[in-house]
């Protein structure tokens, strides 16, 4: 019976699986023929934008144009001579003129063509004047048989106005340029449309120039400029020497933003679709792999696990049989309605034999604790030793200043207190290291699940200063004889635990710091970025603004006038003294010049007049010793240590006192910072979940990094006092730079 079921499950997972591959991938089909639509629609909108670009330049030209019209102030030979310069500006302008608000001819530059015809001529002029932007024909022919268009643009002068209309030849290379770095497959086109439907240019030369719109509704899109895609008839017959046999197209339209033609891309759908065929072909034999997965899954569930489990039916039937139940009484009469019934029948049978006791954790069940690993051992430990002859149960209890009062875990018996249990575990320990369950009764401690318990073996377990506790072995046999044999084995059974929490400790210190390290990094890491981010904002806005403004005040110096030289030198030295001292505060930020100039001591003296001084905090210095021989790198890291400690106090301190003490010898240096401020909450140092004061990170990172060691503490003035001590390095003597050693002394 249970093979059908399981033949049944088969045949519905293979059908679920399979319809949702054949979803799936008509899915995945669909989403890949949008994106390569999507991909059309981008590069239509590229190329649309390129050429909008390009047509800008025109604009600019037109401007240009007008702009020396209007500087000509009626003269006909500067007119002139400004359209002639245009014209030759791009290759494929061969025309360009000038009319008035009243479409009279201001000035002409004309090639062989000559003029647009009138009906071509107004339309243009019309919309220049009405639009304040660029404005394109469709596309005519000159006298000499070539393809042009009128670009045109109007500007308002005074009561009037002046409107410039170029020639553009779409034929000429310099107009086909714009389009040699788009890129298109044999089976595709690309062609810039007016909006009549007529081919600027188009990858096929023989649409060049012809109309390319084929029905109303196309013609409706590339007139209102609008972006689509759309489905294109199979309209290019066999047979003309001009037209090329095409399938099913894919149109994509992209107007020119600034002017009324459009881009248009074509793609055959069989180009288009080719890709699918692929997806459908791997899909298919995806599907007929998972299909046979299938079928050798089932072959092997038939072969290992269905024929073993109606064996064990088998011998559970039989094994039930001689006990005589009636079983649960299930309805079912499957393999495992058999084997449930025969068990239950085994289990009617063992009732009456005696239990094993239960494992039990304390009522606290260890919460709180900040050492996963000793939390996850404890237990382990002792279910691991009770059980074990002659020891039938065991109990573990431990105390700290990192640990909760209910660090404890029994296994093989109960124990039940009211409110913690590990106090009065440790006060009911004797002189003799023996404690009967009477004696735990006595105190409130009820002793279950152990009925042959005599006695518990107390053995002492300390790490360091850091843990201390018990272990507490059960026995069933207390009595002289057995504990003079036994009690060596439990005095290094206790060692052993002793040895396993003591390396659990340490690993879960060591993580624990490690995660502080990394938590320290990664905010070291964004401060640097931070701090780059600040540097380059300083240089774009400060100094790169004053180079620009000391540039244009040089552009203006030879013009002539003394006086006017003059005040714009002295601009420019302005300029060039802000630059320098902005450069020199970043210089400084970065690594200030006194702790190369004078030194240690010179520098943590500047800096406190600097940052505590000018907030109105009293600053003084005791400092003793020459520190011309502190290595540079440790030189550094004090006085960092001393800057952000510094800022620390500006920032939250509300101190009105800092007192900085340095003491420089021979092989290692000595100082503190204190101040009379609000204090700090310390916990920090220990909790790994308490919220980072980075910049104390930061001080002790350093001094450790530098190899010494670092306290922070709170006076009983209140306040916060950092003491700091690093070693040198031997053989440092004589200085690393040449500077004068500094002074000791005080400095306020």
């Amino acid at each position: 019976m249970l093979h059908k079921r399981f033949f049944g499950y088969f045949l519905l997972l293979s059908a679920i699986v399979i319809a949702a591959t054949a979803a799936f991938e008509a899915w995945s089909i669909r989403r890949a023929i949008d994106h390569s639509l999507h991909q059309n629609l981008l590069f239509a909108r590229s190329v649309a934008g390129a050429i909008d670009h390009k047509m800008g330049a025109n604009a600019r030209l037109l401007d240009r144009v007008l702009d020396g019209v209007v500087a000509a102030n009626g003269d006909a030979k500067a007119v002139g001579e400004a359209l002639r310069t245009a014209r030759a500006h791009n290759g494929c302008i061969d025309g360009i003129a000038v009319f008035d608000h009243r479409r009279q001819l201001v000035g002409q530059d004309i090639g062989p063509g000559g003029f647009a015809k009138v009906e071509v001529l107004l339309p243009v002029l019309r919309r220049a004047e009405k639009d304040d932007k660029l404005v394109a024909s469709d596309l005519w022919k000159g006298k000499d048989g070539r393809h042009r268009v009128l670009l045109a643009r109007a500007r308002r002068v005074g009561e009037g106005g002046l409107l410039a209309v170029l020639h553009v030849r779409p034929d000429d290379p310099a107009f086909v340029a714009m389009f040699e770095h788009f890129v298109v497959n044999d089976q595709s086109r690309l062609q810039l449309l007016d909006s009549s439907g007529v081919a600027l240019y188009s990858t096929q030369p023989a649409e060049r120039f012809r109309s390319v719109v084929h029905g109303t509704y196309f013609t409706d899109k590339v007139r209102l400029g609008a972006t689509a895609q759309m489905q294109c008839h199979s309209c290019h017959k066999e047979g003309q020497a001009h037209e090329t046999v095409r399938e099913n197209e894919v149109t994509t339209v992209a107007p020119l933003p600034g002017l009324d033609w459009v881009v248009t891309v074509r793609e055959g759908t069989r180009e288009l679709y080719a890709p699918m065929r692929e997806t459908v072909l791997m899909s298919t034999a995806l599907v007929s792999l998972i299909f046979g997965c299938f079928v050798g899954f089932y072959v092997l569930l038939s072969r290992r696990v269905l024929r073993p489990m109606r064996q064990l039916m088998q011998t559970a039937t039989a094994l039930g049989a001689d006990a005589g139940g009636t079983g649960p009484g299930l309805s079912t009469g499957d393999e495992f309605a058999v084997l449930a019934k025969s068990l239950h029948a085994l289990g009617s049978q063992s009732r009456s034999a005696p239990q094993p006791a239960a494992l039990l954790y304390t009522p606290a069940a260890m919460p709180r604790v900040p050492l996963p690993g000793l939390a996850q051992l404890l237990p382990t430990l002792v279910q691991g030793i009770a059980g074990n002859p002659p020891v039938v149960c065991g109990v573990l209890h431990l105390r700290g200043e990192a640990l909760p009062d209910d660090c404890v875990a029994a296994a093989g018996v109960t124990l039940r207190v009211d409110g913690a249990l590990r106090p009065v575990l440790e006060q009911a320990i004797p002189e003799n290291g023996q404690v009967s369950p009477a004696d735990l009764a006595a105190r409130g401690v009820v002793v279950e699940g152990a009925p042959d318990l005599k006695a518990f073996v107390v053995q002492r377990i300390a790490v360091g200063d850091v843990v201390q506790g018990a272990l507490w072995l059960g026995l069933t046999d207390a009595s002289p004889d057995v504990l003079r044999y036994q009690l060596p084995t439990f005095a290094l059974l206790a060692g052993q635990v002793q040895s396993v929490v003591e390396r659990t400790i340490l690993y879960d210190q060591l993580r624990t710091e490690q995660d502080r390290k990394n938590r320290m990094l990664r905010h070291l890491f964004e401060a640097e970025a931070e701090e780059r981010k600040r540097i380059a904002r300083e240089i774009h806005d400060d100094t790169a603004q004053e180079l620009t403004a000391l540039l244009l005040v040089l552009e203006t110096l030879p013009d002539g006038n003394a006086a006017q030289e003059r005040a714009n030198l002295e601009r420019a030295k302005t300029l060039v003294q802000r630059t320098l001292d902005g450069i020199n505060r970043l210089v400084r930020r970065l690594r200030p010049a006194v702790l190369d100039d004078l030194g240690l001591v010179e520098a943590v003296r500047a800096t406190g007049q600097n940052v505590l001084q000018s907030a109105g905090i009293l600053f003084e210095l005791q400092a003793q010793g020459g520190d011309a021989h502190v290595p540079q790198e440790i030189e550094n890291a004090v006085y960092r240590v001393f800057q952000e400690a510094a800022t620390n106090v500006v920032r939250h301190a509300k101190a009105t006192r800092v007192s900085v003490h340095l003491q420089c010898e021979a092989d290692r240096i000595l100082g503190y910072i204190e101040d009379n401020g609000s204090g700090m909450d310390l916990r920090w140092l220990d909790d790994l979940a308490a919220r980072p004061r980075w910049g104390m990170l930061g001080i002790r990172e350093r001094i450790v990094q530098s190899g010494g060691s670092v306290q922070f503490s709170t006076p009983l003035g209140g306040g916060l006092r950092i003491a700091f001590e690093v070693p040198l390095p031997v053989g440092q003597g004589g200085g690393n730079h040449e500077r004068a050693p500094g002074q000791a002394g005080a400095g306020g």
